[in-house]
């Protein structure tokens, strides 16, 4: 997957990353985390907004089919299937709503669909239960990749996102930052969001969001944009 690549090339070669997922409520986290893990284990939807941060270990097993999913608790390993994960995550999630603090979801996993990666899941930014303390405890770390995710219903306002200006603050050169645009099929019929979108491909936007870059989510598929082709394709 090219979005892999990426993270990896700016990683610099290490052989694991911490992916941090920055986002307001909606904004499509856990559905670009699906996509990195190879699996739709994260809820999503309206009913799926994550309200407690959810931190899962990935291990790549090469000896795992392409559906296989391993959880590791203690030192036990259970096969599961994405379906009952993500009902399960749903379930935690859907009980603790109610609640001022919620309790942080570990989960460690391995595949054969992924490098060795933590990802690091939000509540929305938005949320008054988001505590940016512990934003600061993830996203200060030089091996901390910031995945800064955007609407592209929400591309002409990106300069003022809250999401990249967190990024900016942890990150102020953008080199282990990159912007995904999600929803872009939300968004088909407006010419003038496309053309926005296209810009921010070609690292032709507002000069804070040109120094990383940028990929953007189509349904289910990231695609990174070339500056040579000049329109937005699909993995």
């Amino acid at each position: 997957m090219e979005a892999i690549d990426e993270l990896m090339q700016l990683s610099g070669g290490s052989t694991f990353l911490n992916v941090v997922a920055l986002g307001n409520v909606g904004a499509g986290k856990s559905a670009v985390l699906n996509n990195l893990i190879g699996h739709p284990v994260l809820p999503i939807g309206e009913n799926g907004a994550t309200q407690a941060l959810i931190c899962i270990d990935l291990q790549k097993d090469g000896s795992l089919s392409s559906k296989s999913i391993i959880l590791q608790i203690a030192n036990k390993s259970q096969q599961v299937s994405a379906s009952a994960l993500r009902h399960c995550l749903q379930d935690r999630l859907s009980k603790g709503a109610s609640g001022k603090n919620q309790d942080e979801i570990y989960l460690k996993l391995r595949t054969s669909t992924t490098p060795p990666l933590k990802l690091v899941d939000f509540p929305g930014l938005d949320q008054r239960i988001m505590d940016e303390t512990l934003v600061s405890d993830y996203a200060q770390h030089n091996d901390a990749i910031l995945l800064v995710i955007v609407p592209a219903v929400q591309a002409p306002e990106m300069a003022s996102s809250r999401a990249l200006k967190i990024a900016k603050e942890y990150d102020g050169d953008g080199t282990r930052t990159i912007g995904v645009i999600s929803k872009i099929d939300q968004a088909a019929s407006d010419q003038k969001i496309l053309v926005v979108v296209q810009a921010l491909l070609l690292n032709q936007g507002p000069r804070s969001t040109s120094e990383m870059p940028w990929v953007a989510l189509i349904g289910q598929f990231v695609s990174i944009a070339s500056a040579q082709s000049g329109f937005i394709g699909s993995a």
